[in-house]
């Protein structure tokens, strides 16, 4: 990768992660909340292209708390990394998101 396009990488990341941290904010209007969404579920989805474990879970619990549309695909990643995971913090903050959302328990996917 040149580096002009890893600067482009990084300067999006940045940008997202401002969106992000807008659309959580109490003032943010619904414009703005909707951004933050489409934010977090770019941001997720890079994390799962990079095989980033920890990052992906806890985008997935800011998705969750910004409203997001989840895919299947998300939390079958995200249930993946806490399977595999030998640690036991990360396996319990999946299945707490899981069980707070229920609609996709734990060991269903």
């Amino acid at each position: 990768m040149t580096t002009a396009i890893a600067l482009r990488g990084r300067r999006k990341v940045r940008q997202l992660k401002r969106q992000l941290r807008t659309a959580g904010l109490p003032s943010a209007a619904a414009a703005q909340q909707d951004l933050g969404r489409d934010s977090v579920l770019e941001l997720l989805e890079r994390s799962m292209r990079f095989g980033h474990q920890r990052l992906a879970l806890q985008r997935l619990h800011q998705a969750l708390k910004l409203g997001a549309v989840l895919t299947e695909t998300h939390w079958k990643y995200c249930h993946g990394v806490a399977a595999r995971s030998q640690d036991k913090s990360l396996q319990e903050r999946y299945l707490a998101l899981a069980l707070e959302h229920s609609a996709h328990p734990p060991g269903a996917h």
